[in-house]
């Protein structure tokens, strides 16, 4: 095996985990149904030290995890265009 396709398949496995890693983030995340309370403008000590939240983590955690998996889905198609240039 030449080392693209090795790098292929760990960028694939890579982003299968990332994949179960983002979907459980998301679901551990509770609902947000205060949509209304965002018209009102009361700052309380929870609002203001929200990311130190396990909420503010898992918010954190899904936009990290899916920005990791687009820069691994360009990379693994970046991967495919260096063995096809005529593609």
């Amino acid at each position: 095996m030449e080392a693209l396709q090795i790098a292929r398949v760990v960028l694939l496995i890579v982003e299968a985990v990332l994949a179960v890693a983002l979907v459980v983030t998301i679901f551990f995340q509770p609902a947000n149904t205060t949509g209304v309370s965002a018209i009102d403008n009361t700052e309380t000590y929870y609002t203001r030290n929200k990311k130190r939240t396990t909420e503010g983590f898992m918010k954190r955690a899904t936009v990290v995890i899916s920005v990791l998996m687009a820069v691994i889905a360009v990379a693994f198609f970046i991967t495919l265009c260096f063995n096809n240039p005529q593609a």
